[in-house]
């Protein structure tokens, strides 16, 4: 009999993929839903989903009911508003990606779960060079400081009940379908790409594939309690997009904006936001989130390169390079010239 394993997030841009390579792996894929939420396309692909919040522990309880494994992706990455109360976007990311990451570790570990494994973010650590996973994190953002949160309630339940668990850090994730990358790729195809700063910073980027065969051999050879990078090798924004420029045959021009002036204009805003009590969750598009959110700006215009030893040693190796990856992105998604 096939084991089942719960899967949270099932229905975003990873999340389906995943599911889809555990599925074709023999196991049985058991997906969190919400109520309401568009669930058609799992069942449709074969899927069981499962009613219930990470907010609603009861839901989670009966989901995670006969599991053997759980794989958390389930995570709120942008709340709705474009301007919203500072205390109030602390509190919505700290509710789902900390108190949610808690509620349903607790119930893996009250389901006798054999193995937890936890899709945290390279924001959890913050930006820097030659980042090792034992380095003391510096988050800079408000999603940053929740997904180690969430990392943190996951140690502390693990601590208590004994749930064996894995901690991965995915990179930027690209490939096809994945919504913040389209907005990139539209406007190096419509000749005008805005570059905040000189763009010679490092980018710290995965394709969906490379990420998906890491954490499938993270979750059966990491040692318990252990935290995996993931990510390809570092490219500067320059070289990003001088490679999709020259893959899609187009001559965009860059629009560079100073970070010398950038910064300070992000920061006065960010500033004067902050007297009302709010703040800015600033633009979408990879390398551009320079709105009114200083800590998104410096995020943004920091170079992030990760140590990835832990998981090559393991004898993870990414299947295409970033170049063939995004090649191939493009093809899928229809943006390569014919």
């Amino acid at each position: 009999m096939a084991e089942t394993v719960l899967i949270t997030g099932a229905a975003g841009f990873i999340g389906r993929s995943l599911a889809a390579r555990l599925a074709a792996g023999g196991f049985k894929a058991r997906c969190l839903v919400r109520r309401g939420s568009e669930a058609g396309a799992l069942e449709v692909a074969g899927l069981e989903c499962a009613e219930g919040d990470l907010l609603d522990k009861p839901s989670l309880e009966r989901a995670a009911a006969g599991a053997s494994a759980v794989w958390h992706l389930g995570a709120l990455v942008r709340p709705r508003e474009l301007v919203i109360r500072r205390s109030e976007l602390e509190r919505k990311f700290q509710a789902v990606n900390a108190l949610g990451t808690e509620n349903l570790a607790r119930a893996a570990a009250a389901a006798g779960v054999k193995k937890f494994i936890y899709f945290s973010s390279i924001s959890a650590a913050g930006p820097g060079l030659n980042i090792k996973e034992e380095d003391e994190p510096r988050p800079l953002t408000a999603y940053g400081r929740s997904k180690l949160a969430g990392e943190l309630a996951l140690r502390r339940v693990a601590g208590e009940t004994g749930l064996n668990f894995i901690i991965l850090r995915p990179a930027m994730i690209y490939g096809p379908g994945a919504q913040r990358w389209e907005t990139l790729f539209k406007m190096i195809r419509g000749g005008l790409v805005p570059v905040p700063g000189s763009g010679d910073y490092t980018l710290s980027v995965c394709w969906l594939e490379n990420l998906i065969d890491g954490a499938l051999l993270a979750a059966e050879k990491g040692a318990p309690g252990s935290v995996f990078n993931i990510s390809e090798e570092p490219i500067t924004l320059n070289s990003l997009t001088a490679l999709l420029a020259g893959l899609m045959k187009v001559k965009p021009v860059f629009i560079r904006v100073p970070a010398a002036l950038l910064g300070p204009a992000v920061k006065l805003a960010d500033t004067a936001l902050g007297v009302f009590g709010l703040g800015a969750l600033g633009l979408s598009a990879p390398g551009l989130n320079f709105l009114a959110d200083y800590g998104c700006f410096k995020e943004a215009t920091s170079s992030w390169v990760h140590d990835t030893s832990k998981l090559r040693a393991l004898g993870w190796k990414p299947a295409l390079t970033t170049a063939e990856a995004f090649a191939a992105t493009l093809r899928k998604s229809g943006s390569l010239p014919q």
